[in-house]
């Protein structure tokens, strides 16, 4: 049975896999993509008001994963990660640059479209930003401004990560992450100050509110052990030796312009559409630096991981006329994995110290 969202540990060495058919482009988003709207709290039947489209327990337990099977490949273990809790604490100094971290989305408008001067008035909002904002260097304590044309949302949701036994030998583990595994909720919020109408449209009203599942195209990409488990249980790269975890996604279809965001989202007959975001490569930090891209985190003590990107992405519908949908404009995206209490995570092996309570 799949257990309650939350946070909690994983660790042995391992590398990514994610799965399912070959990319999809065009065809990213059809009629195996249903639009989707609605609480990640609805229950089944549903009981609140609103759809039923959110990143729910439902839909997390209707994931395919292994073809034709809704488990993971048989030798494989799943294990469940929140999206929406803080990155834990492992006690090691050497991890302690990532405790804290949250998913995110910063959403950004094009530069001639009716958002491009909109000003993000609600927390999380872009700044402070070492690289949006880096604020006044003679005055540390001046407050900063915020960007225009940019809008920072928190992020909940799930992903299922299904775990192969370790290599006999490089101790290495594959994380197999299928089609529909992954759900993203960016939530709602406002528009707000600074944008101008798009014909009938008040942008200013409209919401960034999102639902964005994973669709086929992903590959694979091997974790492995810490290199030292007495400073840092941060994981490596097969191969490399270098701290960080990487995974393709083929992409994600994403659901814009429910009815009623944030309180009771659904359908709408009229606005309501769907967008094909591209090929995902999280954690890879390409191009170097751009933006948040930097490469991913994978911590064995609490099995917790960070991947973020900077690339575009497409909307539609009304968000899509207030942000202007083709203008290539890069969003970031921040993805912070925490597994759900009371599952048994991988093990480092050989009795180190970043083993994580309970373990296979």
């Amino acid at each position: 049975m799949r257990l309650s969202l939350q946070c909690v540990g994983l660790a042995a060495v391992f590398g990514i896999v994610l799965l399912s058919g070959a990319p999809a482009v065009a065809g990213r988003c059809g009629t195996q993509n249903p639009l989707h709207c609605g609480l990640d709290e609805q229950t089944d039947p549903p009981t609140l008001p609103g759809g039923t489209g959110g990143c729910t327990e439902a839909s997390l337990a209707a994931s395919p994963l292994f073809p034709g099977t809704g488990h993971c490949k048989p030798g494989d273990t799943e294990v469940i990660y929140d999206l929406g809790a803080p990155f834990p604490d492992n006690g090691h100094p050497g991890d302690a640059a990532v405790v804290g971290a949250t998913s995110f989305a910063t959403i950004r408008a094009g530069t001639t479209s009716p958002c491009a001067h909109m000003v993000d008035t609600v927390d999380p909002k872009p700044c402070p930003d070492p690289q949006l904002c880096p604020g006044d260097p003679n005055d540390p304590n001046a407050p900063v401004p915020q960007p225009e044309g940019a809008i920072k949302v928190g992020i909940t949701g799930y992903l299922i990560g299904c775990w192969s036994k370790p290599s006999p030998h490089h101790n290495c583990r594959d994380l197999r992450v299928y089609t529909k595994a992954v759900c993203l909720h960016l939530a709602h919020q406002t528009l707000g100050p600074g944008c101008s109408k798009a014909g009938s449209i008040d942008c200013a009203n409209v919401s960034t509110e999102q639902v964005a599942v994973d669709v086929p195209g992903g590959s694979n990409r091997r974790l492995c052990p810490p290199n030292d488990p007495n400073t840092s249980c941060r994981g490596t790269r097969f191969n490399t030796g270098d701290p960080g975890i990487r995974f393709r996604l083929g992409g994600f279809c994403s659901t814009n312009n429910c009815a009623s965001p944030g309180v009771a989202p659904d359908v709408d007959p009229v606005d309501t559409c769907d967008s094909a975001w591209g090929a995902t490569n999280l954690g890879y930090n390409r191009p170097p630096g751009r933006g948040i891209n930097q490469p991913g985190w994978y911590d064995w003590k609490t099995g917790s991981f960070k991947v973020d990107l900077t690339s575009p992405k497409s909307t539609c519908g009304p968000l899509g006329e207030c942000l202007s949908q083709h203008a290539g404009v890069p969003w970031d995206l921040r993805v912070v994995a925490v597994p759900r209490p009371g599952q048994a995570l991988p093990c480092v092996g050989d009795g180190s110290s970043c083993d994580p309570n309970s373990c296979f």
